[in-house]
């Protein structure tokens, strides 16, 4: 029996046991551990809702996987494209429902309890920016 089909197996599998790793090592990945890149004026919002929201609501663009609160991504997920008016309107909204959260807390029955006042003032204002506009985005 010949040696050649095993030669040549043996080396595609070794050309292969070195080029997948080296392709997989030198890809660009995310180095943020997949969170997404926002705009710097959202950037506030972003490091304020990782400190103070994501251990209980997940949000791809924050990198949080909280477990306790509802999904973020999946609850204020927009129906359509953010385009035009319509789309800064959706957007406004869900900033408007952000805020009243995060001020008067959300006595829900399904996920838990939010308490009230977590944030208040330019800090409240800049997490409920940031959600309204990633949210449901990824």
């Amino acid at each position: 029996m010949s040696k050649r089909p095993f030669v040549i197996f043996a080396a595609l599998l070794a050309f292969l046991a070195v080029l997948i790793p080296l392709w997989a090592f030198s890809a660009d990945g995310d180095s943020e551990g997949g969170r997404r890149g926002v705009t710097a004026d959202l950037e506030e919002g972003k490091e304020l809702f990782q400190t103070n929201c994501g251990t209980c609501h997940s949000l791809y663009a924050a990198g949080t996987d909280g477990n306790f609160g509802p999904d973020l991504d999946a609850q204020l997920a927009p129906t359509g494209p953010p385009v035009g008016a319509a789309g800064e309107e959706a957007i406004a909204g869900t900033q408007e429902r952000v805020y009243a959260a995060i001020i008067e807390g959300y006595q829900g029955t399904d996920k838990g309890r939010m308490p009230a006042g977590i944030l208040t003032g330019q800090q409240a204002e800049e997490v409920a920016e940031f959600v309204a506009v990633v949210a449901g985005r990824g």
